[in-house]
């Protein structure tokens, strides 16, 4: 702290300086939160890390606080420690770093206009605001190396799993498949040599239990074909595309077998962008994404999937599925997109972990979100194409 305190010139008359002004400042502290949040809801990306408005109101809350610090007066390892938690909080919640920079921004625009409007003259000592510029540089900096850190570590574990995962792929598809196949084939011969059998009693047996054991194949292979895509979903070979004809491609494709099961889709298409993408990859998001809430609304009385496409602004482009099944559990939905977890008894948990690997690659960002009203809404956003 002491090091951060002497680059950036802070000193005892900055933190005395500090102290002085805080109690003109603090009666617009509100407003200050106020215009923060307003700033950080018009943009999509740090939206999405907003899961609910109970959130929201803790954050203001925190905010709050954090302002009431920067005027204390201590400026020691204890309060570098506290403000690192922020950082690593954004970390925790997936918030991208580059939001840090805007949103002090608003900060310190919202702490200047304060000490001027509290002032006599209307604009306040020069010395005043060089001691605001001071201490929200080192908020900054702390903010940004404890994120560095944190942001560091998690990608670097996330790389070497994906190395080791890549290496175990690579062994197991050649281990796996051969012998799986070889199973499937003796499996169909069993399966024709029983329709002969002329016990009825002693065939419906057999059908059973090779039905039984076609089921258990047929997962398996989804599995090795999950643990496949994960692997390969490293580098992409992107093109420009139409979003618009990309998600067409999708739903025509699904809709009759959703219907077929008695679930309502709709698709809402608000207008198209140029994407530069990998188009197999992206209908592989949208198809995980739409079976997904195929199997959260099974068994489901009126059971619907809506699907949305907007384009957000200048420069991103975002898919929506939305379901009435019975909605994910907040602590499920911040863990949804790591390998392994899952709510289905039979499923990988890798679907959504591929997800969140191809959005990434892409430069964009997935949200998995219960809704208020029940239902859940999975959504991914990238950049369009320049």
């Amino acid at each position: 702290m002491q090091r951060l305190c002497d680059y950036v010139g802070f000193d005892a008359e900055t933190a005395w300086r500090l102290q002085t002004m805080g109690p003109g400042i603090r009666p617009f502290h509100e407003r200050i939160v106020d215009e923060f949040y307003q700033a950080v809801l018009v943009d999509p990306g740090a939206r999405a890390v907003l899961k609910s408005a109970a959130q929201i109101d803790r954050m203001r809350i925190s905010l709050l606080k954090w302002l009431e610090g920067l005027f204390l007066g201590r400026y020691d390892e204890s309060y570098y420690e506290r403000r690192a938690r922020i950082g690593r909080m954004h970390v925790k919640v997936g918030l991208e770093q580059r939001y840090m920079l805007t949103a002090m921004n608003v900060i310190r625009v919202g702490l200047h206009r304060a000490l001027a409007e509290a002032s006599e003259d209307g604009f306040g000592a020069f010395q005043d605001h060089i001691a605001i510029d001071k201490i929200c540089d080192i908020e900054l900096a702390i903010m940004l190396e404890t994120y560095r850190e944190d942001y560091v570590l998690r990608k670097t574990a996330e790389s070497e799993s994906l190395a080791i995962m890549g290496r175990l792929t690579a062994g197991l598809a050649h281990e796996v498949r051969n012998p799986l196949n070889a199973a499937k084939l003796q499996l169909d011969v069993l399966r024709r040599n029983a329709a002969s059998v002329g016990d009825d009693s002693l065939r419906r047996k057999i059908e059973r239990r090779t039905n039984l054991v076609q089921d258990e194949l047929r997962r398996l292979s989804f599995l090795l074909d999950d643990f496949l895509n994960l692997a390969r979903a490293r580098t992409l070979e992107p093109v420009d595309c139409d979003a618009f004809s990309l998600v067409m491609e999708v739903v025509e494709l699904r809709r009759p077998e959703i219907e077929s099961q008695g679930i309502e889709l709709s698709a809402e298409l608000e207008g198209s962008c140029l994407l530069f993408a990998e188009r197999d990859r992206l209908k592989q998001v949208i198809n995980n994404l739409i079976t997904n809430a195929v199997e959260a609304v099974a068994g489901r009385r009126g059971p619907t999937i809506q699907i949305i496409s907007k384009v957000l602004g200048e420069d991103r482009w975002e898919i929506a599925v939305i379901d009435n099944g019975p909605g994910v559990s907040p602590e499920i939905a911040e863990r949804a997109f790591e390998s392994f977890v899952t709510t289905k008894d039979a499923g990988t948990g890798l679907g959504l972990a591929i997800v969140k690997r191809i959005v990434d690659l892409h430069g964009g960002a997935a949200v998995l979100t219960r809704l208020p009203e029940g239902g859940t809404r999975a959504s991914f956003w990238i950049p369009t194409r320049d």
